[in-house]
């Protein structure tokens, strides 16, 4: 009984009920996907095979990026590690909250292939950096561009609340994220807080050891960001290449509008509308953002999918984007298991000892 009221287990089975949920009323509702493949409307599969190769394409450029990024110190670090290491963050990070659990569990995985912690911390942190300012970016371009579609919403006061809340979460990220790069003191003393904190309430044992470890790695994570800044083709490769998953990304969702049948509107608007959904539903803190990502979906798209097709879209966009990536990535799952056992039986080592 104690195992089933704790927290995590009741979020995550809350999580699950919410998602099959979801799933059963965009399949079974009036106008749901049951519906439309009942119907007699013409679906063009081959753009829905655009969209799955799409996704896959998302894929390989998250794969790129951490490639390019190790690579450039360890020239051992093949593609095929870089693979299974952007698989395994997109699983972690589909199943946690606020995709929190992604870059650690990719640190312990590069940890495992040789590459130091503190570096691929670093690292990591760089790309998700480049991955912020980027869909910043992108984010106020799409504004600017369908800025009449905005206006004309029927929820026009809602929609630009909305998306307020959604820069401002972003930009505040970020800005957390540029704090505790560059400022060596400020990152220190909030890392060291956090070690005792978790001390205190005795989540952390050895804290001695373990303030030695951390301010080590530190040291480390802080000499690879003066580093790499010193690297302009590097960055603005990986500005590129994350661009362009980005694109793949945001494509998935226009692949799916011509494999309804539809074609008024184009690629960009599409495109955009998609942004505005992952920026509303970055703010919500569950897994996968399960119910916020429909919902916006469906209050963005409602112009684009005509003639009761709307929920067919959400839930075909919410399978290729969410629970196919979740299904595809959970192998890679295993990969951090031996790591995270591995780091358990260190730790009772160094306590026994």
């Amino acid at each position: 009984m104690k195992k089933f009221l704790k927290p995590k287990y009741i979020l995550n089975v809350a999580v699950i009920g919410l998602c099959v949920g979801i799933i059963l009323y965009f399949f079974f509702s009036e106008n749901g996907l049951r519906d439309l493949l009942r119907s007699k409307t013409p679906l063009l599969w081959q753009w829905f095979v655009a969209a799955l190769i799409s996704e896959a394409v998302f894929m390989l450029f998250e794969s790129s990026v951490i490639y390019v990024f190790i690579k450039d110190d360890y020239k051992n670090f093949r593609f095929i590690d870089a693979v299974k290491t952007a698989l395994m963050g997109l699983f972690w990070c589909a199943v946690t909250p606020s995709s929190t659990g992604g870059q650690p569990m990719q640190v312990y995985l590069l940890h495992s292939m040789k590459v130091e912690v503190g570096y691929a911390t670093s690292r990591l942190t760089q790309k998700f950096m480049v991955y912020q300012v980027v869909l910043t970016l992108i984010n106020i371009a799409s504004v600017i561009i369908n800025l009449p579609f905005i206006l004309s919403t029927p929820n026009v006061k809602l929609v630009i609340m909305l998306l307020a809340l959604g820069f401002i979460t972003q930009i505040g990220v970020t800005v957390l994220f540029l704090i505790f790069s560059f400022s060596e003191k400020l990152s220190h003393k909030i890392v060291m807080f956090v070690t005792k904190l978790l001390h205190k309430i005795r989540i952390i044992k050895n804290v001695d050891e373990k303030i030695e470890g951390i301010e080590k790695q530190l040291d480390e994570f802080h000499t690879s960001n003066r580093e790499i800044y010193k690297k302009p083709k590097l960055l603005t490769k990986a500005t590129i290449l994350t661009f362009c998953q980005f694109v793949a990304m945001f494509m998935v969702s226009y692949f799916i509008y011509r494999a309804l049948g539809f074609n008024a509107a184009s690629p960009v608007q599409i495109m955009s509308c998609q942004a505005y959904v992952n920026l509303m539903s970055g703010m919500i803190p569950i897994p996968g953002a399960s119910g916020a990502a429909e919902l916006g979906f469906t209050a963005f798209f409602s112009v684009f999918f005509l003639h009761g097709t709307l929920k067919s879209a959400a839930l075909i966009w919410r399978f290729i984007n969410y629970y196919l990536v979740v299904f595809v990535t959970a192998p890679f799952a295993y990969l951090s298991k031996d790591k995270t056992d591995a780091a358990k039986a260190e730790e009772e080592k160094q306590i026994k000892a």
